[in-house]
């Protein structure tokens, strides 16, 4: 019987970039890791074992500034791998809802984590379709998922919504939407993070932080977000 991996600390770090990290198999997973997108800058000790980009923007794929030597590197990784013994599934979709004619494709990446599943949807500008959910959701009920809300270059609040009823996820987590600190020029269209909060009509929990830690086997079955707070 293999051990139980069911505990995980979770930190976002602004934007779309979040760090996986289970330490009884001290190994991390970064998620479009960024730069240039304002005052909003990676901490310099932050590092990723593996780093999943889900496209090459600049504001999603810096992953040299957060790779050792050691690291695995993907960018818009489509298709099964398996990596340091972490399963991995890239979903083609698309930047927007004309499929990739104005912005491009984009990997959402679903993960099998120890015991747990993870989807980060990188900058998914459409609703997802029937098939896509069906690839999204191969290791089973996503425990966690990352979901753009923030509209303009991603789906909006109201897309976030039928998104996230889709994938069914125990825990979601907003990302991309605007905040102090990100360039008003490139960022300064998009939907802060209240006007999802007022369409959400599920409950939600407040991380006085930028991470926190979840085990797998006391999730609430009932879909909860968290929201949570850039280390200023």
């Amino acid at each position: 019987m293999s051990p139980l991996i069911d505990t995980f600390e979770i930190a976002w770090y602004g934007h779309a970039c979040f760090k996986i990290y289970n330490k009884d198999m001290n190994l991390s997973i970064v998620f479009d890791p960024y730069r240039g997108i304002g005052t909003i800058t990676l901490p310099p000790d932050l590092r990723g074992d593996i780093i999943l980009c889900t496209h090459d923007h600049f504001d999603h794929a810096n992953w040299n500034a957060v790779a050792t030597y050691k690291s695995e590197k993907f960018v818009k990784l489509i298709g099964d791998r398996n990596i340091k013994g972490i399963k991995v599934r890239g979903v083609l979709v698309y930047h927007d809802e004309a499929k990739g004619s104005k912005r491009g494709d984009n990997a959402a990446y679903v993960v099998g984590y120890g015991d747990g599943v993870f989807i980060h949807l990188g900058d998914l500008g459409h609703v997802l379709t029937e098939e896509q959910v069906h690839q999204l959701t191969v290791f089973g009920r996503p425990h966690v998922l990352f979901v753009p809300v923030g509209g303009v270059y991603t789906i909006g609040p109201e897309e976030a919504i039928k998104v996230i009823k889709q994938l069914n996820p125990h825990i979601a987590i907003p990302m991309h939407y605007y905040m102090d600190g990100l360039n008003r020029v490139t960022f300064g269209r998009l939907h802060r993070l209240d006007d999802f909060l007022r369409l959400w009509d599920g409950p939600v929990k407040e991380i006085d932080g930028n991470k926190f830690e979840i085990k797998i086997e006391e999730l609430p079955q009932v879909t909860i977000l968290y929201t949570l707070r850039y280390p200023i």
